[in-house]
């Protein structure tokens, strides 16, 4: 690498703060860890075909969504409903990258969060515009109640929702409330 390859690196990490950095290392790995999960179902088990690891608790499994989230809302033929969920999801990926470039601070527990959301959502965008539908793989049952399957973009976007749930739940109220918000004595 010569000086000056050296000196434009450094200026190009230098634009993205360390924050921005962890934001997108957990956006790219959680689609990236989709993406293989997925693949390895697609290329080592046939569509329908059930592996028991825990018997009667969870199987790994080769089902094909072409719903949403927990195969929500599934349409096999319909090309609008289809269109309907990629534009959607283009939408709220587009919401969740502005929603976090307003950030004030990243302190805050919701930035991280939306990262695992964002990469959910990219993993299971992309299978539904380059395939039509979602692998989804982990199944779990229990005492004969059956959870629909899923995969790990769905987790992320389940656990990013979660942990906002949680830091919504246990912040601090905010101090700069008016006035007419005081009880009155």
């Amino acid at each position: 690498m010569t000086q000056s390859n050296v000196t434009n690196w450094s200026h190009r990490r230098a634009l993205l703060p360390p924050f921005w950095r962890y934001y997108a290392l957990i956006v790219i790995g959680v689609f990236g860890l989709d993406q293989i999960t997925k693949y390895a179902i697609h290329r080592y088990l046939f569509e329908g075909e059930s592996l028991p690891v825990i018997p009667h608790f969870f199987s790994i499994v080769s089902v094909r969504n072409t719903g949403i989230v927990f195969g929500l809302f599934q349409d096999p033929n319909g090309w609008i409903h289809r269109l309907v969920f990629i534009i959607l999801t283009i939408a709220a990926a587009t919401l969740i990258l502005y929603y976090s470039s307003k950030k004030k601070e990243v302190g805050e527990g919701d930035f991280y969060p939306l990262a695992l959301i964002l990469g959910g959502a990219f993993g299971n965008l992309s299978d539904r515009i380059l395939k039509g539908r979602v692998v989804d793989f982990l199944d779990f049952s229990f005492h004969g109640h059956h959870w629909p399957a899923f995969n790990v973009a769905d987790s992320a976007i389940v656990i990013g929702v979660f942990i906002l749930l949680l830091s919504q739940l246990t912040s601090p109220i905010n101090a700069s409330s008016s006035p007419s918000d005081k009880p009155h004595e």
